[in-house]
This record gives structure tokens, sequence and C-alpha cells, in this order.
């Protein structure tokens, strides 16, 4: 027979009990069935709905605790739990940083960071109020103002961050915040490049420029050109290195 000739299949596993267990009360959740603020069923009782035992309700719980679903405090009845946006990057950090570990991931990366954050600095300058316009620019100055590197680095991310909230988008300012935190190596290298801070500086200026006057083209040519000169300086360090 032509099935004999193949190579055997692995063995199909069959599904483990807090799988199930999981999956199902999952759908409870994303149903509706079960709302943000309400308690889980006790372990005794999910016992003895699901007809398992209480190793399966337990690892079910863990289960969906980790995947932001519920919460679990001791001594008290798991909870449904308000999504976090951040808790999805959170469980792809460890694939994330072992592709940064390589030149080809951190190009990818970088490519990620520029595409979202041009069109953060484009969706700022279109929807920038006056309170934040004002916010933004108090956090330039202290950008300016600031001469250590490391100093330099925190306003930087200030900066940069009070542009993403512009948005008031969740999901956005996670991924943008996910991706700025992978690349910090990449500011701390570019920055050994002496012609860096100050270019930094003049591009956060444009930038802000363009958003207090709502120039949505102009902020997303000096958020380019920014992202530009920082993967450019990163290079160039990094191809000096021994």
């Amino acid at each position: 027979m032509i099935l004999m000739s193949r190579p055997p299949l692995p063995a199909i596993k069959r599904h483990r009990l807090f799988d199930q267990v999981a999956e199902h009360l999952a759908q409870m959740i994303y149903s509706g069935e079960l709302k943000v603020g309400d308690a889980l069923p006790s372990e005794r009782e999910l016992m003895e709905h699901f007809q398992v035992g209480r190793p399966a309700v337990r690892e079910a719980l863990l289960w969906l605790n980790k995947k932001g679903l519920i919460s679990v405090s001791g001594g008290e009845r798991a909870r449904v739990t308000e999504p976090d946006p951040r808790d999805i990057l959170d469980q792809l950090s460890g694939s994330a940083r072992f592709l940064l570990s390589r030149p080809q991931g951190v190009q990818l990366f970088q490519q990620t960071r520029l595409l979202v954050e041009v069109a953060l600095a484009r969706e700022a300058a279109r929807m920038a109020t006056a309170e934040q316009v004002a916010e933004l620019e108090e956090l330039l100055a202290d950008n300016l103002a600031g001469y250590d590197l490391e100093e330099f680095a925190q306003t930087d991310d200030a900066f940069h961050f009070a542009i993403a909230r512009m948005t008031s988008n969740p999901v956005i300012i996670a991924l943008y915040e996910g991706v700025l935190d992978l690349l910090q190596d990449q500011r701390h290298t570019s920055l050994k490049n002496p012609r860096a801070l100050a270019d930094a500086r003049d591009c956060h200026s444009r930038i802000f420029q363009a958003i207090a006057a709502h120039d949505a083209d102009g902020a997303e040519a000096a958020m380019r050109r920014h992202l530009h000169d920082v993967e450019t300086y990163y290079w160039a360090v990094r191809s000096q290195k021994p």
C-alpha cells in the first residue's frame, strides 16, 4: 500500500484536560458571558462542572492568568481582568530578544520602529491639543538642557512617549513602548557617534515645531530623518567594533 511506504507520522496527542477547561473558560470571557470584574466559580465548583481533578483546574487558571484574562490572588476567587495590550508584547519578548541577537533582526525592528513612529508623528501633528503641545514643549526643553548621555536618554524617552500618547490608542502605545524598549541598545550605541547627540536634539526641535504647527507632512519628514540618523550612527559604530 502507498501509505505503508511513507515514514510513520507522529502520534496524535490527546488534548490535556486543563487545555479543555482553559479553552472553555476563555470562550466564556470572549463571548461576554463572564465580564471584567466577574469572579469565576470556585475550584471545587469548576472540578464538579468539568468532572476533572484539582490539578487540571489549577493549571487552567494559571494558563488564563498568564494570558492576562484573569487575576489570581491567594485565598480569593479568580476574577476576569481588563485586557492590557502590553501582555501581548510580554509574551513575545523572549522571541524578540533572540531575534535582536542577530543583525538582520535588529534591522527588522528598526524598520518596525520607523513605520510605527513616523505614523505616530503624523497623527500627533493632526490630533495634538494645545495642552499636549505645551507638555511636549516642556519635555523638549528638558531634552535640550541636559548634557549627560543618561539624562538625554531619559528625556528622549519622555519626548517620544508623549508623541505616542497623543493617539490615545493603548494598543499602538503598547506596541511602540515594546519596540522602543527592545531597541534601547540602539540608542546607547548610536550616541557613541560624536554627531549623534546634536543631530538628535535638532531633529527633536523640528519634530516639535511641525507638531505644534499641525504640519503632518513636516512631522513625518522630521521623524523619518531622525530615525534614519539613529540607524546610520548605530551601524557606523557597530562597524568600528573589533
